[in-house]
């Protein structure tokens, strides 16, 4: 299930994102963003298209994508630290621009950051691509940058210092999509947006700077603003991208940032309160029949058509795709806080669900629109260590993990629990309506080879999904692997990606070891002396 752009060709890579333009006869708040592609798309009129589509709008982008594959040509990682600045520049500063002659003057405009890193090449960051991996995890998001009380009107928050926690009333007047706060990452990164008030500082900086430069350049009924914004203080902070370096070697511009590591200090624990976010009520009988949610059956692609009005009659559609990884250093949780609520059990004499319109707006939702409403919301990977949190989900599978440390002369480098994600329109990854499922991986030395353990969360199910072990000579990839390896598992149904990972890593360089037999009611599922044999099985591949 993706999203798909109307007036764009298939296989379109996007090369530049230019001056975010704003109608001056538009009564309805719609601003676009000007994008460039290639193949040019100036035939289909495909000159901008919403700025609700930030989101999912980077440099090497693949629009409508059927054959094409994003690439780039290089990679890398940085880590900042205390005294870094990122310095205010523009793209003119990367000597080395791809682009057409009639494009490279607006691409060299466009505003920077710039890391002087001494020996090591300069970074050279797009300012619109480090706020979009930080704020624009929703076309809400996006809008709301633009507009100087939005948060202020849709959201309202209490923090307690004493008791470490916040409490985020997510109001009625807000148009945040209600599926999206199922999301841990979106629930992650609007707390720290919220609560922080260095993240708050750095959002509010592009309102500011819009509101006061908008009306400078105006032209052919647009008003035009080259995008930038104060960034937070990033001390502590890293984050992995990819780009290309300049012919020289000193300069490497970062076309897209994949994983960032955030270092901010959260209370603890952050609940999002609404009278929407409800629970089944298991001391009643469901209704049946009667007035209910309609429901329907999504289309596999939706459309984007940006020329027309969303309407607010639907809950948005989330089309996020996963273009970028978060996690928080100092680990904090975020929860719906739901209330008790009678089910409904829709009428089986009925017809099936109906299958929804594919064309869809990532504008404003209003009561006048005419299509239905989606945001590109959804597409941020939560890739925070959940281990704590799930540490129940896996006890049996610990305690092997234990022996082979203290039976099988193994060191465990390390070890995390990540949440599974949404693919297509399964929903796999989920054990109910709000809880994710979850994988762990532990990494293991042995005879001086790096080993990786993989082990699915089976809450619920009555089948065990096989320990995976990774034999990993290159470890530089692991990363974007493991990434791959989750998706793959919610794709094939709860099961391992075996012709993906024949792909990555080479035939009978993974390898699964089946399950010790589980017992009905033993408090770990295994009984402990299977649990050693288990350990000896996994030591022998190792």
């Amino acid at each position: 299930m993706g999203a798909r752009f109307y007036k764009c060709d298939d296989d379109v890579r996007v090369v530049h994102t230019g001056k975010i333009l704003v109608r001056e006869s538009d009564k309805s708040y719609r601003p676009l963003i000007e994008v460039w592609c290639y193949p040019p798309q100036q035939k289909n009129n495909f000159h901008a298209t919403a700025f609700s589509n930030v989101p999912a709008l980077y440099r090497g982008k693949i629009i409508n994508q059927r054959g094409l594959s994003e690439s780039y040509a290089k990679r890398g990682r940085h880590k900042f630290r205390s005294n870094e600045l990122l310095r205010h520049s523009n793209l003119s500063e990367f000597p080395d621009s791809e682009s057409a002659e009639s494009l490279r003057k607006k691409e060299s405009a466009q505003h920077a950051f710039v890391l002087d890193r001494g020996a090591a090449p300069k970074l050279i960051i797009p300012q619109l691509e480090l706020a979009r991996v930080l704020f624009y995890a929703s076309s809400y998001l996006s809008r709301a940058s633009l507009m100087s009380s939005r948060l202020l009107t849709d959201f309202k928050v209490e923090v307690n210092t004493k008791e470490d926690y916040a409490n985020i009333e997510v109001l009625q007047t807000s148009n945040f999509p209600p599926s999206a706060f199922n999301d841990s990452a979106t629930r992650a990164m609007l707390s720290w947006l919220l609560v922080d008030s260095n993240a708050k500082r750095s959002f509010e900086s592009i309102f500011r700077y819009f509101n006061v430069e908008k009306d400078r350049d105006v032209s052919a009924g647009y008003k035009r603003w080259l995008f930038h914004f104060d960034p937070p203080q990033m001390a502590g902070w890293s984050f992995e991208y990819e780009g290309r370096l300049d012919a020289s070697g000193r300069y490497f511009l970062v076309e897209k940032i994949t994983d960032i590591e955030i270092n901010a200090q959260m209370p603890s624990r952050v609940y999002f309160h609404n009278p929407s976010f409800t629970h089944p009520d298991e001391g009643q009988e469901p209704t049946i029949g009667g007035k209910g949610p309609e429901p329907y059956e999504r289309p596999e692609d939706h459309i984007i058509d940006d020329d027309r009005e969303a309407s607010d009659a639907n809950h948005a559609f989330l089309l996020g795709e996963n273009t970028c990884s978060v996690r928080f250093k100092n680990r904090f949780s975020t929860s719906k806080a739901t209330t008790p609520k009678r089910s409904h059990r829709p009428d089986s004499s009925k017809d099936a669900a109906k299958k929804a319109g594919d064309q869809v707006s990532t504008n404003e939702p209003s009561s006048n629109g005419e299509i239905p409403s989606a945001d590109m919301g959804g597409g941020m990977q939560d890739c925070t260590d959940r281990s704590e949190e799930y540490a129940s989900r896996f006890t049996a599978f610990n305690m092997m993990v234990q022996m082979l440390e203290e039976k099988y002369a193994c060191t465990i480098i390390d070890s995390y629990t990540h949440e599974l994600d949404q693919v297509g329109r399964s929903k796999c990854h989920l054990i109910d309506s709000d809880a994710k499922r979850t994988i762990r991986c532990v990494v293991v030395e042995r005879n001086g080879r790096v080993n990786y353990l993989l082990e699915v969360d089976v809450t619920g199910l009555s089948k065990w999904i096989s320990t995976k072990c990774i034999r990993q000579i290159d470890t530089r990839n692991w990363k974007e692997q493991f990434s791959r390896i989750k998706k793959g598992v919610v794709t094939k149904s709860l099961g391992w990606p075996t012709q993906e990972m024949d792909a990555m890593f080479g035939f009978k360089k993974h390898i699964g070891i089946s399950h010790p037999k589980s017992v009905e009611g033993h408090p770990t599922g295994i009984p402990t002396e299977s649990i050693l044999d288990w350990a000896g099985r996994v030591a022998e591949k190792l």
